[in-house]
């Protein structure tokens, strides 16, 4: 059944139903029985415009993706072009050197869709230029055929602009929706908004009517998770994306450095390490935002 875009239903000022499920109902399911069970029988579909966050974000998810029958990677435009996007997934996905039999990737380079290509933060390449070209070891779907399937219940990722999730949305009912994206009160990254959000702000303002988790630069600009002032140590691959996203704020001048879309999968997989709570933007948007309350540091989270 389609959800409608409404505002979603809120008991308490402080704990937003997700879904009709309270967030710490998910997390306390989580914590008791495992993701494995949890996720029994669940596909999940990350939306991703491919730069380095998305990267690690990818490499987080596929890594820790138990009990999920299926993950769908939607390559859009965002950080990148999108067929720059759907070219950084296949390799990403060439170098993870995991089980990716459940997995597929899906084509957007045929749906119009906003982008910058931001190569002063994520590289030439526009993923840190770590990778060799490389066709997709999975399979390829058109975002047009792949909308029309039909589906169960899922989980959502969105770490890029909502565009193309908001036909999903109209369309689908996820059981959970989690994104990256937003900003209440920190400084604003591109021209007066959180990135994601200005890209498209009316598809933003249209996703977020259904009951959602938003990862916001509130949540991310958290000093536990700046990891600029010292590189990791380490040569795993999420190491690696990690370091060459701080080598690369060196470049852009940004102040801080932020893996923002892994806290959205941090989020998705640990919301015990969260609390969250509603908020409006400058839109008048009602958000849901999560905030990082573990009180560890994103070194000591990156690989849990």
């Amino acid at each position: 059944m389609p959800v409608k875009l409404a505002a979603a239903p809120v008991n308490s000022p402080n704990v937003a139903p997700v879904c009709g499920i309270r967030p710490y109902i998910f997390a306390a399911a989580l914590v008791k029985k495992g993701a494995a069970w949890y996720n029994t029988g669940m596909k999940l579909i990350m939306f991703c415009d491919y730069g380095l966050d998305d990267a690690a974000a990818t490499n987080d998810m596929l890594r820790h993706a138990e009990g999920y029958d299926g993950v769908d990677l939607v390559a859009v435009g965002g950080n990148v072009p999108p067929e720059v996007a759907l070219a950084n997934g296949a390799k990403l996905l060439a170098a993870l050197g995991c089980d990716l039999s459940f997995v597929r990737l899906v084509d957007t380079t045929a749906e119009r869709q906003p982008y910058e290509f931001l190569k002063d933060i994520h590289g030439d390449d526009g993923m840190g230029d770590l990778f060799a070209k490389a066709p997709s070891p999975v399979p390829v779907v058109r975002y047009s055929d792949w909308l029309k399937e039909e589906r169960e219940q899922f989980d959502l990722l969105s770490l890029g602009p909502m565009t193309l999730v908001q036909p999903l949305l109209e369309r689908d009912t996820p059981r959970r929706f989690v994104f990256m994206g937003g900003n209440i009160s920190e400084i604003p990254n591109f021209h007066g908004y959180e990135f994601n959000h200005a890209l498209d702000r009316a598809a933003f303002s249209a996703c977020v009517k259904a009951p959602h988790v938003a990862i916001t630069m509130d949540t991310c600009r958290n000093p536990l998770l700046n990891i600029q002032e010292k590189a990791l140590e380490g040569n795993s691959l999420a190491v690696r994306l990690v370091n060459r996203s701080r080598e690369m704020t060196f470049r852009s001048g940004e102040k801080g450095c932020y893996v923002w879309d892994d806290m959205a999968v941090k989020y998705l997989r640990h919301p015990e390490w969260f609390t969250v709570k509603e908020e409006t933007d400058r839109d008048g948007n009602r958000l849901t935002v999560a905030e990082y309350v573990l009180g560890q540091t994103y070194p000591q989270i990156l690989e849990k």
